[in-house]
């Protein structure tokens, strides 16, 4: 289980979510304001932003699931998989929020610090992205190599 370099990749991109929601949670919400008059107040915005303010935990868990199914090799490309689209789904919405609101909290950040880790969260996405990949990559590689020695019986 540790050994596997997809495991490696599993756990950098769940303790890169799980901190990417812990810490950016707040500067988060701070920016719904921005968000909300986009979109005219519409009623189910805040309920929208508040769906996608879980989705990064929920990319966490089924990370750190899919590094304990190690013997199931289907369902682990099956849940790496499903974190990888979310991720995608979650860099987009980066794109969409750090576009529209990245003035606005850069005006409230208290130092430069802050706006140091702001700029990683923007990245964070995007890493976590290629992990996800690197991960998915890895575990096809040893379901391929599974599957050949099991021909040769």
């Amino acid at each position: 289980m540790v050994q596997r370099v997809q495991t490696i990749f599993l756990l950098l991109t769940s303790v890169f979510y799980f901190s990417y929601w812990l810490f950016g949670l707040e500067w988060y919400e701070r920016g719904y304001p921005v968000i909300i008059d986009i979109f005219n107040e519409s009623e189910y915005i805040n309920t929208v932003l508040i769906t996608i303010s879980f989705i990064p935990l929920i990319i966490t868990g089924i990370s750190f699931v899919s590094i304990f199914v190690f013997k199931n090799r289907k369902l682990q490309m099956k849940l790496t998989q499903l974190g990888f689209r979310l991720s995608l789904v979650m860099s987009l919405f980066t794109i969409f929020y750090f576009y529209n609101c990245l003035s606005y909290l850069k005006e409230l950040m208290p130092s430069k610090f802050l706006e140091l880790l702001m700029y990683a969260a923007i990245v964070n996405p995007f890493l976590c992205c290629y992990l996800l990949f690197l991960a998915l990559k890895y575990i096809k590689r040893d379901n391929e190599l599974i599957n050949s020695l099991d021909r040769i019986r």
